[in-house]
């Protein structure tokens, strides 16, 4: 199945943010995040619950030499927001995308985002 794919926002220096895209969950197809165009490996991945039950989040060692150092866990506690500042290289695989896994949702539910910054 293809994955949910996380729109990412860009903002530059002194300046506001472009409209950022929340996309809802998806735990059944997951989330791929499409890194082909960040420059300098800048992305901050945002998981925001929205219920009261914990998720537990996977982002995907990726296809080059910086995948060694294997898959990053996020523990994203009941309501609130997590943020995780990521080196794009380490996880980008050779599609140019970043692929996050839900591994324990238990009916969590939220929204997950991302934005590019200078």
């Amino acid at each position: 199945m293809a994955r949910s794919a996380v729109t990412v926002a860009t903002m530059a220096t002194y300046q506001a943010s472009s409209k950022i895209t929340k996309d809802a969950f998806d735990i059944t197809n997951n989330h791929s995040i499409d890194v082909s165009s960040v420059e300098d490996n800048k992305l901050v991945i945002f998981i925001e619950s929205a219920s009261t039950k914990a998720a537990t989040f996977e982002i995907k060692a990726g296809d080059y030499s910086d995948s060694s150092l294997g898959d990053l866990t996020i523990e994203e506690a009941a309501i609130g927001t997590t943020s995780v500042c990521i080196e794009t290289a380490r996880f980008k695989d050779s599609d140019g995308l970043v692929l996050i896994d839900l591994t324990s949702t238990a009916g969590a539910t939220g929204n997950i985002y991302a934005v590019e910054h200078a």
